[in-house]
């Protein structure tokens, strides 16, 4: 009996914590303002394997203020178009592209956990 509550416990304190951490990661979203960012060029950054990686540099107005960023959570090509991407910024939080598909499968992941974590302490064996 006691096994299945610790896994229990386990379980559902993993759910928590990584559902803490996507709606961490998710504030600039929740409490940023939307704007449009230019890619205006990449920035190279030498790898451990001998190689170059290629990081987008944006530049986006946010209240009168212009800002550039290097997003390093993502490389891209070294011969990307100049193009425009809807962005999430604010001074307190950072920046952040919007919702991807990694984060809606770890939001899903961890409801599942958490439900699987109530479950495995509320039913009798």
């Amino acid at each position: 009996m006691k096994i299945k509550n610790s896994f229990g416990v386990i379980v559902l304190l993993l759910g928590g914590y990584l559902l803490f951490s996507l709606y961490q990661s998710s504030l600039p979203i929740i409490y940023g303002t939307r704007a449009k960012a230019n890619i205006i060029g990449t920035d190279s950054v030498k790898n451990k394997r001998f190689t170059y990686l290629y990081y987008p540099v944006f530049q986006f107005n946010y209240q009168n203020q212009l800002i550039k960023f290097t997003d390093k959570s993502s490389s891209v090509d070294k011969d990307i178009e100049k193009s425009e991407v809807m962005v999430y910024y604010d001074q307190n939080y950072g920046f952040s592209q919007g919702f991807t598909t990694e984060k809606i499968i770890f939001l899903i992941i961890s409801i599942l956990l958490i439900l699987f974590g109530i479950v495995c302490l509320v039913k009798p064996f």
